[in-house]
């Protein structure tokens, strides 16, 4: 069986997976309005759910940026 933090990590990989995929950053209006919603239906505070989706936000950025500067080099 798998243990909780090895649920964890694959949860987290699978979730920065579709987030990267989807490759669209909302109006912040919305993305406040969906954190308030999936706070209310997962038991984490907005505060913990916002600062996770600005560091997801920064490490995608922070990959096209680097991916782009690659490219751009050759």
């Amino acid at each position: 069986m798998l243990s909780q933090e090895k649920q964890g990590q694959i949860a987290l990989a699978v979730f920065k997976l579709k987030f990267k995929e989807e490759a669209k950053i909302p109006k912040a209006a919305e993305m406040k309005r969906n954190i308030g919603n999936v706070s209310k239906k997962i038991g984490f505070s907005k505060e913990e759910l916002t600062e996770f989706m600005i560091l997801l936000v920064k490490e995608n950025t922070s990959e096209f940026i680097s991916e782009m500067e690659i490219k751009k080099d050759k």
